[in-house]
């Protein structure tokens, strides 16, 4: 019994000096040390905060006991939650080596944007002229064509364009579906081999459908940008095996930012045409 005893008291000695040095290692380094209330019920003179109580380092603390260590934060974040702040990293060309051509990522994803850019200004009109038809591109068996390339248009009445494939007929069938994919809010027909468009009147009707073409062009868009991106990180995903980790996963982070970047670009681009079309 008397061993026990003594046992028990050396551990106990062990047992608070190691208490008091963590706290004061803790104090230290300006980390908060906290001990629940069910603990500690005899500290009444020092200040509680609902069921915390908050205690100095030189207090006797029983054998029984928990802490608990919380970094200090700003805002409003819960307690124990260590927030993480990401910082972009920019590399230069030279220590991308050859894994990836940067300017390359850069150009392809502004390109996207350009077309959206282009598009919203030259197609999606609340007044559908002949400028617009002449742009449409045209896909057949033979390549990508601009329809000024297949036919002749002509702005028969202010409410009838008419695209002649006399010189073309092969690609009719194409031309009439171009058209009607362009999002100008149009059915197109044929009469042999000429198509004719009727242009719709400017009705609210009208303006809301052209706002949600707006909103279809911009979808179009992101989905092209995520295709690129998954394009450019599998190229920088296949170099592991000869690259660090960290260059690895910096130039993935890169090529995600430039991606994101374009695509609020985008959304930019979307919000300030639908407001146009709505007349806002």
């Amino acid at each position: 019994m008397h061993m026990t005893a003594m046992n028990s008291l050396r551990n106990l000695t062990r047992c608070r000096r190691s208490i008091h040095e963590l706290l004061f290692s803790l104090q230290q380094s300006r980390q908060f040390v906290t001990v629940h209330t069910g603990i500690f019920n005899k500290i009444s003179s020092h200040k509680k905060s609902s069921n915390i109580v908050h205690v100095p380092v030189n207090v006797n603390l029983p054998l029984t006991w928990s802490v608990c260590c919380y970094a200090k934060k700003a805002g409003k974040e819960k307690k124990g939650k260590i927030s993480s702040k990401v910082v972009k990293v920019q590399l230069t060309q030279n220590e991308i080596g050859d894994i990836l051509n940067l300017d390359s990522v850069k150009q392809s994803m502004q390109d996207v944007v350009d077309k959206l850019k282009d598009d919203y200004l030259h197609v999606l009109n609340i007044r559908t002229t002949t400028g617009a038809f002449e742009r449409v591109v045209v896909h057949t068996d033979d390549g990508r064509f601009k329809l000024s390339q297949l036919a002749q248009i002509e702005k028969k009445s202010p409410q009838l364009i008419m695209v002649n494939m006399s010189s073309s007929p092969q690609y009719t069938k194409q031309v009439l579906k171009s058209l009607s994919e362009t999002g100008m809010n149009v059915n197109p027909y044929m009469e042999k081999t000429t198509i004719f468009v009727p242009i719709p009147r400017v009705t609210r009707e009208h303006r809301e459908k052209l706002a949600k073409d707006a909103k279809k062009m911009f979808n179009q868009t992101k989905t092209h940008l995520d295709g690129l991106y998954a394009k450019h990180t599998k190229t920088v995903n296949s170099k592991k095996k000869t690259h660090s980790e960290d260059l690895i996963r910096n130039l993935n982070n890169m090529i995600l930012d430039i991606k994101q970047e374009r695509t609020a670009e985008s959304e930019k681009l979307m919000e300030a045409k639908q407001k146009e079309l709505l007349g806002e």
